[in-house]
């Protein structure tokens, strides 16, 4: 299937109140000219947001402004209407680089086996000024759960940067508003147990804006919400090979009695290693238990 045949890249952009950006970041998909379209899902907002769009709407984009319970229910709204068989979705803070669109085009349609691509992203800040440069490389559903030695060990994926094909949204579904925070990553665990065959294009496809306002800078309730993630897919059986579950469960369980959200009275370290033999499994959890035995030692 050639490029043209895919259609342009059709992306959802979901804001609420995103008058400080948004002009940057609609001029970066109109410069990728016919090979993007896009639908902006406002959820009502009150500042310029919407008269900001008005200025970069094409005919062939959409913009719709009403009510929504939040970024998962704006874009299940958009998704399911804006159409398109490349698809993606953009915060009014970020912005695509120059080619991004015709890159993913063409490497879809010389890849027909491949449901989702991902990028490298550069960071940038309030100014537009690129500070940092970000690649995620997830290949499978056990390292996407693994949030420990993967997810968290710089390997992310960071939402801008990933397209999929619409059948793969389609199989795994729409996303999940009860995760406010993380929806995003929760989708990938869901596209990954739906079968997802991945590809990683070696180059910055988009930039993210990392400033004070933005939802993702909630780091701690973000970082408890992945936890929990996690924790639902390993109860509803996500398929893992015994030993990666077996380590994964307890770094999720010392992790727990680390932050004190375990529901149950904490005792001296090593005794807790004592009833909990599997934080061994645990590099942190080893690290800790090593210390505390050496500071034993010295104290005679």
């Amino acid at each position: 299937m050639s490029a043209a045949n895919l259609g342009p890249l059709v992306l959802a952009v979901p804001v609420f109140n995103g008058e400080r950006f948004l002009a940057e970041t609609l001029a970066s998909l109109n410069e990728q000219g016919d090979d993007v379209r896009w639908w902006m899902q406002d959820g009502a907002s009150k500042d310029g947001t919407v008269e900001i769009a008005r200025r970069f709407v094409r005919p062939c984009d959409k913009i719709v402004s009403e009510p929504d319970s939040g970024q998962p229910d704006a874009l299940n709204r958009a998704f399911q209407q804006m159409g398109g068989e490349i698809i993606g979705f953009l915060n009014a803070d970020d912005t695509l680089l120059p080619g991004t669109a015709r890159k993913v085009l063409d490497y879809f349609a010389a890849h027909p086996d491949v449901d989702l691509v991902c990028g490298e992203i550069e960071w940038i800040d309030e100014h537009s000024n690129v500070t940092g440069r970000h690649a995620g490389r997830i290949h499978s559903l056990a390292e996407v759960l693994d949030i420990y030695g993967v997810w968290w060990a710089n390997r992310q994926w960071v939402q801008p940067e990933v397209f999929f094909r619409r059948s793969l949204w389609e199989k795994a579904g729409l996303f999940d508003p009860k995760w406010n925070l993380v929806f995003d990553y929760e989708f990938w665990i869901r596209c990954f147990r739906a079968g997802a065959r991945v590809a990683h294009l070696s180059e910055p496809l988009t930039r993210f804006r990392i400033h004070g306002a933005q939802k993702s800078a909630a780091a701690t309730n973000a970082a408890d919400e992945i936890r929990a993630v996690v924790r639902k897919h390993l109860d509803d059986g996500a398929p893992l090979p015994a030993v990666r579950r077996w380590k994964l469960e307890a770094e999720l369980s010392y992790d727990l009695y680390q932050g004190g959200k375990n529901g149950t009275a904490r005792g001296s370290f090593p005794a807790e290693v004592l009833r909990h033999p599997q934080w061994l499994l645990s590099s942190p959890a080893r690290a800790r238990l090593w210390a505390a035995c050496t500071r034993r030692l010295k104290q005679g």
